[in-house]
């Protein structure tokens, strides 16, 4: 058996010392025997022996490579990509933030084109942890199943537990626990690790496999995730494991299948609930695409069916198939642009704060009413005198409002640019402002997705980081290695770092406007 194994219990272990020592005690001195207790003692108190949750074996090796999907690292790598590839250039990118995707979990020669319509939505993020929930398919258990630590290995690496993501959801809802038999042997976890491991990059695993639950259950883990979720916002992805209809005919499978599908696309918890309690549509992993849907429903997302296919599309075979499907759950991206109003009274924020702090060394109190000016984003504000650059100084992410934040760095590109002495009182009527609103930053993992012109780069190698804005590529004609190259040059990095594969690349975009 793969996975994590059992290990001997303390009683045990100490029960078979005592009867070894007593069997053997006439053949040994006293020196001996006490030499034999110490280590004995020693061994006890070990973390690898003494564990009740069995956490021995801190590494969970893959048992599916080689039946479900490729056990060669390049064959698993290539087969992939080539599933991803295909997708991309059929699919369109959902709109807004994608915190959830349904995806299947049957070998990938069945279910692997279905499941990379979910993984290219995702590819590329920024996630730092993914819960992903499976539904056990070997153990009979109540409640829900947590891995708690250490980490799982696949053909392509090992990914580690977020030990205290894991911790956190254990010690905040009563139906979770540490079960470590419902993973050895266990399917619906373990198929996703190498999809995630191919489209992201730097990230933690929550694995969790539901047993036999009640709504009751369900609402109190459904809580728990949502205020880990606020807690980490943006930066969670859940992946509900699921296969759709099991066994039936081609016909009948679409026709239950639609069922599903519908309830999910509307969101329709109790009517999806329904139907399964009346067997009119089947999903091995209820309770995750329950869980799921429930979530989005508290956080006013939307969900939209990205695929479909059935075994019998692949085999040909129509007598006996399985339904796949694929979709996403994701915050719609209200229209952050701001108006032409509200970019005047950021440039007079910026401007009259300027003016006060330069003459006088006291901050401008300011307030606004506008509500996309009290939202926190991050913010640069750049001077120019005659043309030529003052002083640029930012945030990628702001702590305060927008406003404020405009504020702070109006002061900031002033007095604080290393660059360039503070300014004075008479370069003032000079001096010109710029404001870039920045968008969130997205992680890439090809540099084919920098677009120059519309994009900035923020690039970051163990403390060194270096950000460019999107205006600065086209003010000076950079190409895209040009502009990588200015980057590195900007973080402290060699002009060839951008090619390290320990070196993080962030796009973004940005909304820029001036004085005139």
């Amino acid at each position: 058996m793969g996975g994590v194994k059992p290990v001997m219990s303390c009683e045990l272990l100490v029960t078979s010392c005592k009867k070894a020592v007593t069997r053997y005690a006439s053949r040994v001195t006293i020196f001996q025997l006490r030499f034999v207790m110490l280590f004995l003692f020693i061994l006890l108190l070990s973390p690898c022996v003494c564990t009740g949750d069995n956490w021995a074996l801190k590494v969970r090796k893959p048992v599916f490579a080689g039946s479900f999907y490729p056990a060669d690292r390049e064959s698993l790598g290539s087969l992939i990509d080539s599933y991803l590839n295909e997708i991309e250039q059929k699919s369109k990118k959902v709109a807004g933030h994608v915190f959830g995707i349904i995806a299947p979990h049957a070998g990938y020669e069945y279910s692997g084109k279905v499941a990379a319509y979910a993984y290219s939505q995702i590819k590329g993020k920024g996630y730092q942890t993914v819960i992903i929930i499976g539904s056990s398919h070997r153990v009979p258990f109540r409640g829900i199943a947590i891995y708690p630590e250490g980490s799982w290995e696949t053909p392509l690496g090992t990914v580690a537990i977020d030990h205290e993501m894991a911790r956190g959801i254990m010690n905040s809802c009563r139906v979770v626990r540490s079960l470590p038999a419902a993973f050895e042997q266990e399917h619906s976890i373990e198929v996703h690790v190498p999809f995630l491991q191919r489209t992201l990059s730097g990230f933690k695993i929550v694995p969790v496999v539901t047993g036999a639950m009640n709504m009751d259950d369900l609402h109190l883990f459904v809580d728990v995730l949502s205020n880990t979720m606020k807690r980490n916002p943006g930066n969670i992805l859940i992946v509900a494991s699921s296969d759709m209809s099991h066994f039936h005919s081609y016909e009948t499978a679409n026709r239950m299948d639609a069922i599903a599908l519908k309830d999910i696309a509307q969101l329709n918890v109790d009517s999806l609930r329904q139907h399964l309690q009346k067997e009119e549509c089947e999903l091995c992993g209820a309770q995750g695409v329950l869980s799921l849907l429930m979530l989005a429903r508290k956080m006013n997302a939307r969900a939209t069916i990205l695929n479909y296919a059935n075994s019998g599309d692949v085999t040909k075979n129509r007598s006996k198939v399985v339904g796949y499907c694929s979709a996403s759950f994701s915050l719609p991206q209200p229209d952050q642009s701001l108006r032409k109003k509200e970019q005047e009274i950021l440039l007079g924020i910026a401007r009259m704060t300027l003016e006060e702090y330069v003459r006088s060394g006291n901050i401008l109190k300011v307030n606004v009413k506008e509500p996309i000016l009290l939202e926190k984003q991050g913010v640069f504000v750049t001077l120019t005198k005659n043309g030529s650059l003052r002083g640029c100084i930012g945030h990628t992410q702001s702590a305060v409002p927008l406003y404020r934040a405009v504020s702070d760095m109006a002061i900031a590109a002033s007095t604080r640019d290393p660059r360039f002495p503070p300014v004075s009182q008479g370069e003032l009527e000079d001096i010109r402002i710029q404001i870039s609103a920045l968008s969130p930053l997205k992680l890439i993992s090809d540099i084919s997705e920098i677009e120059v012109g519309k994009h900035g780069i923020y690039m970051t190698r163990g403390s060194n980081t270096g950000l460019l804005l999107p205006q600065v590529a086209t003010e000076h004609k950079w190409n895209r290695e040009e502009f990588l190259k200015q980057a590195c040059i900007k973080a402290g990095l060699h002009d060839k770092a951008w090619e390290d594969k320990n070196t993080r690349i962030y796009t973004f975009t940005a909304q820029v406007f001036s004085e005139k």
